[in-house]
């Protein structure tokens, strides 16, 4: 079986390749595939290596084979080599049993608002993440493997907190099980899964602290599922964090954090700049047609 994979993958390497000229770079433990002049294969091996020395907890337990870095420099590439069903939305996928990260090339990232480094770091932390609860892995739920992804990489992605925070309000948050198995096709569902399995994430160890998460992730590495690990360490399973997570959102995001944000204060700064503006020219246009009236009244003294 293995054999047939490894065929399988030399084979579209191969067909990708026909038509790309392909370099490799090396480092301890990552190896960058890119095109000539595309990338500097340094600067993405410094990335990797420095954040891979950031979680010694899981790469001490791990094989230290090499993970496989393809740096795509087309969307047609990137379809090919990831050769599984994407969104449009996406710009990197991870294979963590198979230790393969696939990129899209770097200037898609720019259009899509994120940083290389910052998408290099959340695929190298599925990798790494998935090899150490690769007996579990396969039924772990996906909102809380994209959880621990930007957990680890501490990503940042602007608008996610505008994002929870309109849909709090509009009572439109999805229950975690919902995004268990896939996340939404559309990129603005997609946006509220990804806030939501980061704001979980964060939620779990801002209640419980960072070593019950790190007590849930070794429950994982030694072959329990997510249910049975958060019974053993929080004392409740899934359902009753899901439960109590969404109880939690109202509290922490409310109209004094919207009106706090900085695009909604400025906005409705703005707002009213322009209603005074609106006021001020009404009552102008007033004072004006009660002079256009007094004009053309005739006055007594040169009546007929």
């Amino acid at each position: 079986m293995k054999n047939r994979i490894l065929i399988l993958l030399l084979l579209l390497v191969f067909s990708v390749s026909a038509t790309a000229s392909w370099e490799s770079s090396e480092s301890t433990h990552f190896n960058v595939y890119y095109q000539e002049d595309t990338v500097d294969p340094a600067s993405i091996l410094q990335i990797a290596e420095d954040f891979y020395a950031e979680l010694p907890r899981i790469t001490r337990h791990i094989s230290d084979e090499t993970i496989k870095i393809w740096i795509c420099d087309t969307d047609k590439e990137f379809q090919a080599f990831v050769h599984a069903p994407i969104q449009d939305w996406a710009v990197g996928c991870a294979f963590p049993l198979s230790r393969r990260i696939i990129i899209q090339n770097p200037s898609q990232i720019a259009v899509a608002k994120l940083q290389l480094a910052q998408v290099l770091r959340h695929e190298i932390a599925h990798v790494l993440f998935g090899q150490y609860t690769r007996k579990a892995v396969k039924g772990i739920p996906l909102w809380f493997v994209e959880g621990i992804a930007i957990h680890f990489s501490k990503e940042w992605v602007p608008g996610r907190h505008e994002t929870l925070l309109k849909n709090v309000f509009t009572k439109s948050i999805v229950p975690l099980n919902e995004i268990k198995h896939k996340f939404p096709i559309s990129s603005k569902g997609a946006d509220l899964a990804y806030a939501q399995s980061q704001d979980a994430l964060r939620w779990l160890v801002n209640i419980n602290g960072s070593e019950a998460l790190w007590s849930i992730i070794d429950k994982l590495h030694t072959g329990a599922n997510l249910n049975a690990a958060f019974e053993a360490v929080l004392g409740y399973n899934l359902k009753t964090f899901d439960k109590l997570w969404r109880e939690s959102l109202p509290q922490r995001y409310h109209w004094a954090a919207f009106l706090s944000n900085s695009y909604v204060f400025w906005g409705g700064l703005g707002g009213l700049f322009l209603l005074a503006y609106f006021i001020c020219w009404r009552r102008r246009q007033i004072q004006l047609q009660k002079l256009m009236q007094q004009e053309k009244t005739i006055d007594p003294f040169f009546r007929e």
